[in-house]
């Protein structure tokens, strides 16, 4: 398994792999897939993706899906852990996101549930909130101000 940055020839596999976990696609392009990592098997194929959108001085991290054959292997959580290093590197102490499926799992990746009011407008204003995922989804922050080992001292096999 390797994780690494998402290049445009992934974008179809990226659109493949949310449409397959019921996520939306609507708005996923080569601009905002700059902010996505993916993790491939041994053979190459993209089995897991999640980015951060950046907006304003705030970050979404988004689409984060895995393969049906691949849960339950830390492949969403090493993800998760790389982009909240790649945000706080960039000055970012605070993750957003919205979500109707992975609240548990976001928990105990220490995000805590909040109102949709409380996220801050750039993030409010969003397609991701406004369009995309149904008023239902459950909005959720992380706050860090730990900052974690570069992501190249952080080794991960599966």
């Amino acid at each position: 398994m390797m994780i690494r940055k998402a290049r445009d020839a992934d974008l179809g596999g990226i659109q493949t792999l949310l449409r397959a976990n019921g996520l939306p696609v609507e708005d996923i392009s080569m601009t905002l897939i700059e902010g996505f990592l993916v993790a491939e098997d041994a053979r190459g194929s993209l089995v897991a993706s999640a980015g951060l959108e950046l907006l304003g001085s705030s970050v979404l991290l988004r689409s984060l899906a895995v393969s049906s054959k691949w849960r339950g292997k830390g492949v969403a959580r090493e993800l998760v852990t790389r982009l909240e290093d790649i945000a706080r590197a960039r000055g970012q102490h605070e993750v957003w996101l919205l979500t109707t499926t992975a609240q548990r799992f976001f928990e105990r990746s220490g995000y805590e549930r909040v109102s949709r009011e409380d996220a801050p407008d750039e993030v409010r204003m969003c397609k991701e909130f406004t369009i995309l995922c149904p008023s239902t989804a459950v909005c959720m922050r992380k706050q860090s101000t730990q900052c974690a080992a570069p992501m190249t001292e952080r080794p991960k096999t599966f």
